[in-house]
């Protein structure tokens, strides 16, 4: 969808042209265990466990839903390593085991010279700040501090999210989308060391390997790297095709307003 290669190039707004490679970027904190409230059209919470300065976490969350009188629940794990990213549901004990899509990115990105990879970089940065104005969007650099560190506020489709500056990492998402009303928010950042089990597979979850995400995936680096070398809008032709035919108006349910906040995560890592 539009608003994953949104913020896929949003994040290059704040990257420095040393060129490092902008898919390995760490958090400022090595560790540290991340606890969400969870309000509105979906309630709960949400912990997540980060280690290696965000290059692996692991996010439980426990939410529920109501919709036509009938509550709908949500016990899911997300374990993201630099090679691997688990998705479990604890309620049908089951999941999925994908390669990370930064893996695919970073090796695109390592694979050009110094001067494509610089080419890429400036022309992501100018691709994201478009795509924003074009979505009727806007970004306000270090716009508040939250738990001790500045905050840039992206506003875009309905949805205000505030990160951690070069990074990515929301610490608070509010949206009101077709009178849907969502609230994400950090209410504790603890900096210890997390317990090395909350970054396990569950015994007794029966995964299988997605070949079929990792195929994507892999295709999707290679087109996003090739259409910004070229100076190109990436979100042109296969890599979103599928994605608009689902969701032609591009409106973000509450499920993709998850998913953009997992993006953002992902992507500022």
């Amino acid at each position: 969808m539009k608003y994953f290669l949104f913020i896929l190039l949003l994040t290059f707004s704040k990257i420095s042209y040393a060129i490092d490679n902008p898919w390995d970027r760490p958090l400022p904190f090595k560790n540290a265990t991340v606890e969400y409230k969870v309000e509105g059209s979906m309630q709960g919470s949400k912990t997540v466990y980060i280690r290696e300065s965000g290059r692996e976490s692991a996010e439980y969350s426990d939410l529920s839903m109501s919709m036509f009188g009938m509550k709908q629940q949500q016990k899911e794990l997300v374990i993201t390593t630099p090679d691997w990213v688990y998705h479990i549901d604890f309620l049908k004990q089951n999941g999925t085991k994908q390669t990370n899509p930064l893996k695919y990115f970073k090796q695109e990105f390592e694979a050009l010279s110094k001067s494509e990879q610089k080419t890429v970089v400036e022309n992501a940065e100018k691709t994201g700040m478009n795509m924003v104005a074009g979505m009727q969007g806007e970004v306000q650099k270090n716009a508040a501090t939250l738990h001790g560190y500045k905050c840039d506020l992206t506003k875009v489709m309905g949805s205000e999210v505030y990160s951690i500056s070069g990074t990515g990492f929301p610490l608070k998402m509010v949206s009101n989308v077709m009178g849907i009303k969502q609230k994400e928010e950090v209410i504790k950042l603890d900096k210890s060391k997390p317990p090395a089990a909350k970054f396990e597979v569950p015994k007794g979850v029966k995964i299988t390997v997605n070949h079929e995400a990792d195929k994507m995936a892999q295709q999707q680096a290679k087109e996003v790297i090739q259409h910004l070398l070229k100076g190109e809008n990436p979100d042109k032709g296969a890599v979103n095709r599928d994605a608009y035919q689902q969701d032609p108006d591009n409106e973000l349910s509450p499920e993709q307003q998850q998913q953009l906040q997992q993006m953002m995560k992902m992507f500022g890592q």
